[in-house]
């Protein structure tokens, strides 16, 4: 039997999917960056990666 999913639980999954499609967005980005070599686009698709992450890591720490 399957136990039904809060929406609170529902809410979080979607959070989650967007949070790894912008992650994914941006991981093809900086991979055809580098496949181009089309460095000067790279270096601000890395950052926006970095900051990104960097958000989603501050915004854990009360959890952890």
């Amino acid at each position: 039997m399957q136990e039904d999913i809060s929406a609170y639980d529902k809410e979080r999954i979607a959070h989650i999917n967007f949070l790894m499609d912008v992650i994914n967005d941006s991981a093809s980005e900086i991979y055809e960056s580098l496949v181009d070599r089309d460095f000067e686009n790279l270096k601000p698709q890395l950052k926006k990666l970095q900051a990104f992450l960097k958000e989603i890591s501050l915004s854990i720490e009360d959890d952890i």
